[in-house]
């Protein structure tokens, strides 16, 4: 056993939560340094026993508590921000595929002299893009990582 391998075991070995090897006890007895690491630990964990633990002050674990849940309540709406937002832009990427689909220019169409330019570029992107399995593939795709985000964020806070 070597002097650094000693030092990360000492504190455990001196409060008790490990005990100690025969190659623990061989190197201390035969490594000076160790082994007034070893006394030096003993000496403070001796003398932390002796003082008593103070206590914790009033209202200190409702305080903590509060915090806590104040803290858990901020991150679970961050979340449901980001999912809310999430599922959004799936929907409106959804419609747009829908109305790429099924060519709802005649629909804009109607809805005046001021979305004409914006019918002109509509029709023009989906002749362009006309339904296909690609199409198909990346509103299935959507969809699956959209309840993919749904499962893993029920899942995580609801533990």
């Amino acid at each position: 056993m070597t002097c650094h391998e000693v030092d990360d075991r000492i504190e455990a070995i001196v409060a008790g939560e490990e005990t100690a090897t025969d190659a623990f006890r061989a190197h201390v007895e035969s490594c000076l340094r160790c082994a007034s690491a070893l006394a030096v630990a003993r000496r403070v964990e001796e003398a932390l026993a002796a003082r008593p633990a103070p206590a914790a002050p009033a209202r200190f674990t409702a305080a903590v508590s509060a915090r806590l849940r104040s803290e858990r309540w901020r991150s679970e709406q961050q979340v449901d921000r980001m999912f809310n937002i999430a599922v959004t832009v799936g929907l409106v990427a959804i419609v747009g595929g829908l109305a790429a689909l099924f060519n709802l220019g005649g629909v804009m169409a109607a809805a005046g002299a001021a979305g004409q330019g914006l019918v002109g570029l509509g029709e023009r992107a989906a002749t362009q893009a006309a339904p296909g399995l690609s199409t198909y593939a990346l509103a299935g795709g959507l969809l699956a990582t959209t309840l993919v985000a749904w499962w893993f964020a029920e899942r995580r806070f609801s533990l």
